[in-house]
């Protein structure tokens, strides 16, 4: 079963979640698009996690 939620607004562009889900339930592949590519991302690797929080708010200055 594939469960797709299209669009999810978000302040600039809109993301869109795909999931393949088995018969017990259980996700066997996520994929995520968006329409916008800003970057951060290429920023972010190789990066802790949690470093996305403080350098994300402050490149976007929302």
């Amino acid at each position: 079963m594939s469960i797709s939620i299209d669009p999810i607004s978000r302040i600039e562009g809109h993301l869109g979640i795909e999931l393949e889900v088995n018969g017990s339930n259980a996700v066997t592949a996520a994929y995520c698009k968006g329409t916008m590519f800003r970057g951060f991302e290429l920023i972010l690797q190789n990066r802790n996690p949690r470093d996305a929080v403080i350098l994300t708010q402050r490149i976007c200055g929302v």
